[in-house]
């Protein structure tokens, strides 16, 4: 902390264990700072991002934390598969960290604020519900292909499976699979013998979404297939025409620029991570580490002045409604509730494109509960 400078800290997996996997967490960090900068900052205080590299191992990640705990004002926007490496020393601290967590302490941490908040178990029903009803028949012969990544990825996918199951799926077919699994043509055999007609991916990535629905169009086998978390600039590109049909769920915007008429957030976000990456990918942790930067920056501005972490923390502790400028549904931070709208797209002609129930602008946010009622956080006080 300066008179007129404000530094934060974030650990991501950049090097290893493949090149830059989490590169654009930090691009969408360093571009929010940007066009906050650019505007004169926070209370006058320009935004600086102290960003090291985890090199993918947990003693990496909990010397850089402890480091950047001593050094900088909070965390913001890091994301490791080791992030759990830091409970222990922001648990101490009381270090505020303003991330998507991905292990499933950090997700119950009180120290922990996400933009996205996602208790693991508190999955929204509304959706699952509207696809039950839409394909009654299909829903009672469903194939599940997910990435066995991490413990969170674990614990999503026995969430979601959950969730489908309360309002009335009937899994068929269902298989976890390693970061490096290529060949989906026996999962796809086994579905068709198994008489499977809707396949859900709330896991996988957009390669292997992409490879696992040309595979799909080679064996003739026509599921209705929607996908979680495969929106990306390159999904189009790796399917090709296979891509087809697939829908698309999730609880962000077309941030690639589908949504920019409508929403004009995108094209800000768009233009200011092409300027701090020329070569950015543009994956989705660039909107997390934007969101992350946005609930961070809010924050601050309420955090006194000159800021103290006692008053980021708290001012933190009272953002129950937050959108990111509608690039995200409205959660509750404070509480980690997260929403129960989201966004229905599907790929048709090569183009990726809002359908029912998702409106226009904005998200659908049906009623229907949650598998698990959501309970608020219980915060440490500033």
């Amino acid at each position: 902390m300066t008179p007129t400078s404000v530094t934060v800290g974030q650990v991501d997996d950049l090097s290893s264990p493949v090149p830059g996997p989490f590169i654009a967490a930090e691009d969408g960090t360093k571009a929010y700072f940007a066009y906050i900068n650019s505007q004169g900052g926070v209370n006058g205080r320009k935004l600086i991002l102290d960003a090291q590299d985890s090199t993918f191992q947990g003693g990496v990640v909990a010397t850089d934390t402890g480091a950047q705990i001593r050094n900088d004002f909070a965390l913001v926007g890091g994301f490791s598969i080791l992030d759990s490496a830091e409970k222990p020393l922001i648990d101490i601290a009381h270090m505020p960290d303003i991330t998507l967590p991905l292990d499933t302490d950090m997700v119950s941490d009180p120290n922990v604020y996400s933009s996205l908040p996602n208790a693991i178990g508190d999955v929204p029903l509304g959706f699952f519900k509207y696809l039950k009803h839409k394909y009654p028949q299909a829903a009672k012969k469903v194939g599940i292909v997910w990435e066995n990544a991490t413990p969170a990825t674990v614990a999503s996918e026995q969430a979601f499976e959950a969730a489908m199951k309360s309002v009335g799926f009937r899994i068929l077919y269902d298989h976890g699979v390693g970061p490096f699994y290529t060949d989906f043509l026996p999962d796809i055999i086994d579905m068709q013998h198994a008489g499977v007609q809707m396949f859900v991916g709330m896991e996988l990535p957009d390669s292997f979404a992409a490879t696992l629905a040309k595979q799909m169009q080679q064996q003739h086998f026509t599921p209705i297939n929607i996908e979680g978390v495969a929106y990306s600039n390159r999904l189009l590109f790796l399917a090709g025409s296979a891509a087809d049909k697939m829908y698309i769920y999730q609880p962000y915007a077309l941030y690639l620029g589908q949504d920019a008429k409508t929403i004009p957030v995108v094209g800000l976000f768009a233009k200011w991570v092409n300027r701090v990456d020329s070569h950015a990918t543009f994956a989705i942790e660039s909107v997390y580490g934007w969101t992350s930067a946005a609930l961070f920056a809010d924050a601050l501005k309420q955090a006194g002045n000159p800021p103290t972490r006692a008053g980021l923390i708290a001012a933190l502790n009272k953002v129950t409604l937050f959108n990111s400028g509608g690039l995200i549904p409205v959660s509750d931070p404070a509480q980690n509730i997260p929403s129960n709208c989201f966004l229905l797209a599907q790929v048709q002609n090569r183009h990726i494109m809002r359908v029912p129930p998702t409106p226009p602008t904005g998200f659908s946010c049906p009623s229907g509960g949650y598998l698990r009622t959501p309970e608020p956080m219980v915060r440490l006080k500033s």
